[in-house]
């Protein structure tokens, strides 16, 4: 099949997560692949950026994967770059579906190119699936810009052919924005097993990150929003003992916060704060932990999702404690499925009372890791959505 992914996001510079792997394993199986992205604001390329860009036999994940990229004209400074690419983006969606013959479109994006898809695909008669991963406009703060969002997030899963969520909670928000509910079904998250798996703990990077063989370790990694609790965790950090020390892996609007706040509290021996590392490189650091952590504080944005991250964490055979999040809680059930729940006001305490108990942590370790690896493995369930796209009507 001749496919093309549609994304709002910047393909290059965007962490690596679920839309990357898909592309690039679809391609292994044979078939033709085409990404339309959005490219973020940076003033060094406004030249370049005034020009449609295609960029072939790309790949950033896998080694013998063959995808071909195309990036539409628009102008890279922030506040422009997604409007200008609202606007240039049809013309080249349009172009990209009759020249390459496309068959089917897998889409990602609602509110950036999302209705400038499903118009032109509808002008061809070819069918969208639309992905759904988290509600968009609720991560937008302006409240104009946030109900015009909504409402086009409304029209692209409203006229989509098929809407695969991540979570039964998320199919509910889909027929709440207007889908049809014989149209909407869940489709599971997966995670890349040969760069999340089990790994014996470096003594090198143990060394030099600073943690020593008895300390107790916890590890966050993602993106650092104001919801990802990573605040209320060092607040109370006194509530440990002396010899835990917290990994942090990313960056994001609050990185520059919570180092603020690290520093503040002079806990800077005890959180260690690493920024981004490259994805085939976490493994390493998730290694060195004794549990893992989603602390997301419970809204809008996070109460209908399942976090990648924590099936990333499964993945390496590491115990996860998450705040309990509706979309999280109605697939990974307990701690059989390798999680533990805490609410935010007790999730600190929870974490010092379990971090004491070795042999039940890898235990919920052993567990999680069985059933990530038999659910949630990309190798598998990318082979299942191409049956999904080949028999989208």
């Amino acid at each position: 099949m001749r496919i093309l992914i549609i994304h709002e996001i910047d393909w290059e510079k965007k962490v690596v997560f679920e839309p990357h792997h898909l592309a690039e394993l679809f391609s292994i199986q044979g078939h033709e692949i085409f990404v339309i992205d959005c490219a973020q604001p940076n003033s060094k390329d406004l030249v370049k950026g005034m020009h449609t860009r295609i960029l072939s036999n790309y790949s950033r994940v896998y080694e013998n994967a063959n995808i071909t990229l195309i990036r539409p004209a628009s102008f890279l400074v922030k506040g422009l770059n997604r409007i200008t690419h609202f606007f240039s983006c049809k013309k080249i969606i349009e172009k990209t579906i009759q020249e390459k013959g496309i068959e089917r479109i897998f889409l990602y994006g609602s509110i950036t190119n999302g209705i400038q898809t499903i118009k032109a695909a509808q002008k061809k008669n070819i069918p969208v699936i639309y992905r759904l991963l988290d509600i968009s406009h609720s991560l937008i703060n302006i409240p104009i810009v946030k109900h015009i969002a909504k409402r086009l997030e409304s029209k692209v899963i409203r006229n989509s052919n098929l809407v695969l969520t991540t979570t039964k909670d998320l199919e509910n928000y889909a027929v709440e924005m207007n889908a049809k509910k014989e149209k909407v079904k869940m489709f599971p998250l997966g995670i890349n097993t040969d760069d999340f798996k089990p790994l014996k703990k470096s003594s090198e990077l143990q060394k030099k990150i600073g943690i020593k063989e008895k300390d107790k370790v916890i590890i966050f990694v993602g993106t650092m929003y104001t919801f990802a609790g990573i605040e209320n965790i060092i607040n109370e950090f006194s509530f440990f003992e002396k010899n835990v020390k917290f990994i942090i892996i990313g960056g994001g609007p609050d990185f520059n916060k919570i180092k603020l706040q690290v520093k503040s509290k002079k806990l800077e021996s005890n959180v260690i704060l690493l920024g981004f590392i490259p994805q085939k490189k976490i493994a390493k650091y998730i290694a060195l932990s004794d549990i893992c952590l989603n602390p997301f504080e419970i809204n809008e944005v996070t109460n209908r999702i399942l976090p990648t991250k924590i099936l990333e964490y499964l993945a390496c055979k590491k115990p996860v404690l998450s705040t309990p999040l509706n979309g999280t809680k109605e697939i990974l059930l307990n701690e059989k499925y390798g999680i533990v729940y805490a609410i935010q006001k007790e999730f600190v305490f929870k974490l010092s009372e379990i971090l004491d108990n070795k042999l039940k942590l890898e235990k919920i370790g052993n567990d999680g890791f069985e059933y990530v690896t038999k659910n949630h493995d990309w190798k598998i369930l990318n082979k299942t959505m191409i049956d999904e796209l080949k028999n989208i009507k």
